[in-house]
């Protein structure tokens, strides 16, 4: 099945609303200064995820496309202030992006690199 970049932005629209659904479960969330905590490595694998997906509804990498995975990463962390138990943390987001451009960064370099061949 091959599919188009109508699947995939419907998949990335549905991702996107699963992070926030995830977000909204309220917890009991301590503070953590650890940089590679279990917690950051699961926000490097969702928003691998992501970063897959937008760069596969897009097939490219452009500043818009990581400025909003940004502006999401952002947004995600904002929204966990208004959830008992939640709370925002700057190194959430610097995880998230990690994760989005490790994958898209990847992706793209390589869509490059078999362009030039």
């Amino acid at each position: 099945m091959n599919l188009t970049k109508k699947h995939y932005r419907l998949g990335l629209g549905l991702f996107a609303l699963a992070i926030l659904t995830a977000s909204s479960i309220p917890g009991k969330s301590l503070p953590s200064l650890i940089v590679l905590s279990p917690d950051k490595l699961l926000h490097m694998a969702e928003y691998s995820i992501l970063g897959y997906l937008a760069f596969k509804s897009f097939e490219s990498l452009s500043l818009i496309v990581v400025i909003g995975a940004l502006i999401f990463a952002g947004l995600d962390e904002f929204w966990q202030s208004f959830i008992p138990g939640r709370f925002p943390s700057i190194y959430d987001v610097i995880a998230d992006i990690i994760g989005f451009l490790m994958v898209a960064g990847t992706l793209y370099y390589r869509s490059r690199k078999m362009n030039d061949k």
